[in-house]
Order: structure tokens, then C-alpha cells, then sequence
């Protein structure tokens, strides 16, 4: 089969698109029924293939010789990067956008950060958009050092390069000094300080801010049938109390909500945080609390409810110890642990050892990629 993309074998994105899709299922099954010895669930599928990424962070870079690259980053590569034309899992004006931002960089003096002496300026571009609103966001991560500060004019020109008035369009500093925690500030340059999403879970629409830096799943249409499929396989009582583990902007929280008494969402991330208790009240969800902060040193607290369900969303690392001992100390009588990396969610569920797999469910979220998103439901024996 012919890869659509004129980028593949050089991109290190999608590594699979001369697979036909339904090949490409068949060995993400294999997969996960290698690394789990349970029987298994059917992958389920993605609906369209294509241009279902809501989400896409771009590099800038440069070569000695101050030739100029913005896109992904090239195949077995240490981070080199070409110049995207075209990506056919991400919405086409995605694309166009970084044709204009690439002009728009030309027309300037700016460099491309450089990682290993620490000079230069533009370090990413982000673009987002909310599927079923229309919503559009771009934000610019630039250096923090002030040597190399964007002025106004170039950051006008920015803002004018994309040319959409209703676009969120964001600066984002990253300012690294050695020894010290790397610090991040956004600002807004033009347009709504956020984007908005609907996801139709549970028979509602539920209506999500989502602010720039904020987690939200990349595949829209998927994402809605993960979590509807993650309440299905839960399957509990109306009365349960649930908590919400590295929640996010508590999406899965709230879906949660509609069928439990409670919910306790867990999310370090401040932006997140606000998000969530925004949707929340925008939804009409009290029945849930949001709650800022580290996993592991919340779940530690003693005045913390004794949960009947912990759903577990963690990053690809997966859960750090002091979460896997604050689940060992709660005892949820069930634990649904949902992981785009399911290789380290086997390795935290053989630490579980209190617990037994009853369920797996794997979901295809990224089509043309190795990564599957897996649901597993673990009950305490």
C-alpha cells in the first residue's frame, strides 16, 4: 500500500500509513494481547483515520549554515526537523497556518532556539481547535531570555501572519536558567484567552474551556468513545464515590459525575484545575471536587474519602510510587486504569498486587501510529 502522505518515510509521525488500517489493528491487538496474559477485548476502531488530530505542536529549527525548518521532527533523527507541507491526520488548516507563520518567520531576523548554547528565540508552535465548535488557537513558545525577546512589531506580525480575528493566538515564554525549575508564562496576543469543545458522553453534551496549555485528548470522536466506553465497563452503583486521578480539565470526572454520588478529580496543573472547576460549573456538575495538586501527597492526606472506583489517567511514565502506595493504603474495591502507554501500565498493575485484571479494553486513538490507548478494570481481591 502506498503511504497519502508526501512526508512519509522522512516524518516520525506516522510510521504506518502503508499499513491498511485494518492490518494496523490487527497488530495493536497483538500487542496488547502479548503484554497482557488475560483475554482481551477487540480493539475498537477509529471511525475516519484522517485529519482527526485536534492538537499539533510544530519545532523551529535551524542548521550552521541558518537554513531555516519548521514542522515535525525527521525520522531517527536527534531532533532534526523539516519543513512541513502537509499533515493528513491533522485538519488542513493546521497546515496552511505554518505555511503562513514559515513566511511570516522569513520576514524576520528571529533564530530558531538553539538547545545546545542556549541562544536563539522560537522554540514551538502550537495549534488547536475545538472539533465541534470551530474554535482555533496558536500559541508561540518563545526563549526567555531577554536577549532575544520577539519585539511588538515582530510579535504583530505574528498575530497578522495568521490572519483570523476570532483565533486565539498566544505567546508563550520559557524562560530555563541551569539549576532553577523551568518557568512558563502565556499571554494573549489576540482573540479569546481560551478555546471551547463538546463531547456527547452519557447521552448529554457536555461543554469543555479548554486554555492553551491544558490536557485535552487529541482525537476528539475517540475520545467520546473511550470515556463512554470507560463509564460502560466500570459499571457502577449510583452511589458510588469516584475518584479522578491526574484528571485534567476533569473530563472523564465529570462523564463520571453524571452517574456517581461523588467525584474527586486530582490535577497538578493550576491551568487544568481552573478549567475543570469552569466546565463544571458551566455543565451544571456539583457533584464533583477539584482538586489542585501532586497525586501521590493528596492521596496521602488521611481525611481523604474511601473511594468504592479510582480511575487512573496517568502521563506515559505512568503512576510514580507514592501513587501506587496511597491506591495500596485506599483499597477502591475497583480501579480503572486508563493509559495511552501500555507497557507501564502492566508494570503498575503487577505493583497492584492486591488487585486483579477483570477487564482490558484497547481503543485506537491514533490511527498511523504505534500508540493505543488502553482500558483495563482492575477489582481488589
Amino acid at each position: 500500500m502506498n503511504p497519502l502522505c508526501i512526508h512519509v518515510p522522512d516524518c516520525g509521525g506516522c510510521s504506518s500509513q502503508q499499513i491498511p488500517y485494518s492490518d494496523q489493528l490487527i497488530q495493536k491487538q497483538a500487542e496488547i494481547e502479548k503484554i497482557f496474559d488475560v483475554p482481551i477485548s477487540p480493539i475498537i476502531p477509529c471511525k475516519d483515520p484522517w485529519r482527526y488530530r485536534n492538537k499539533m505542536e510544530f519545532s523551529f529549527s535551524q542548521n550552521k549554515a541558518g537554513d531555516r525548518y519548521l514542522g515535525l521532527i525527521l525520522r531517527k533523527s536527534r531532533g532534526k526537523v523539516f519543513n512541513l507541507q502537509e499533515c493528513l491526520i491533522a485538519p488542513s488548516w493546521m497546515s496552511e497556518a505554518l505555511q503562513r507563520v514559515r513566511a511570516w518567520w522569513e520576514s524576520t531576523p528571529l533564530s530558531a532556539f538553539n538547545f545546545r548554547n542556549g541562544q536563539g528565540t522560537l522554540r514551538t508552535l502550537t495549534l488547536r481547535e475545538g472539533r465541534r465548535t470551530g474554535d482555533r488557537l496558536a500559541m508561540l513558545t518563545v526563549s526567555g531570555d531577554p536577549r532575544f525577546a520577539p519585539t511588538r512589531a515582530q510579535l504583530d506580525g505574528f498575530v497578522k501572519a495568521l490572519d483570523d480575528p476570532q483565533m486565539s493566538i498566544f505567546l508563550r515564554v520559557q524562560q530555563a536558567i541551569a539549576g532553577r525549575p523551568t518557568q512558563f508564562y502565556e499571554m494573549v496576543l489576540s482573540g479569546p484567552d481560551h478555546i471551547t469543545e463538546k463531547l456527547h458522553l452519557q447521552g448529554r453534551t457536555l461543554t469543555f474551556k479548554i486554555s492553551p496549555t491544558s490536557f485535552f485528548q487529541p482525537n476528539t470522536e475517540q475520545a467520546e468513545v473511550l470515556y463512554n466506553q470507560a463509564i460502560e465497563i466500570a459499571n457502577m452503583s449510583p452511589k458510588s464515590t469516584v475518584y479522578d486521578l491526574y484528571c485534567g480539565t476533569a473530563t472523564l470526572g465529570m462523564a463520571f459525575a453524571l452517574k456517581a454520588e461523588k467525584v474527586i478529580a486530582i490535577e497538578l496543573n493550576p491551568h487544568a484545575v481552573f478549567d475543570a472547576k469552569t466546565n463544571a460549573e458551566v455543565n451544571g456538575i456539583s457533584n464533583i471536587d477539584i482538586q489542585c495538586g501532586d497525586v501521590g501527597k493528596l492521596l496521602s492526606q488521611a481525611s481523604m474519602l474511601q473511594p468504592d472506583l479510582a480511575i487512573v489517567d496517568p502521563p506515559r511514565a505512568g503512576l510514580d510510587s507514592l501513587a501506587i502506595e496511597a491506591l495500596k493504603r485506599l483499597q477502591p474495591e475497583h480501579i480503572l486504569y486508563v493509559s495511552c502507554n501500555p507497557l507501564t501500565q502492566a508494570q503498575n498493575i503487577a505493583e497492584l498486587s492486591e488487585y486483579q485484571i477483570i477487564y482490558v479494553q484497547p481503543v485506537d486513538q491514533f490511527p498511523h501510529t504505534p500508540h493505543i490507548e488502553n482500558i483495563v478494570l482492575l477489582l481488589k481481591t
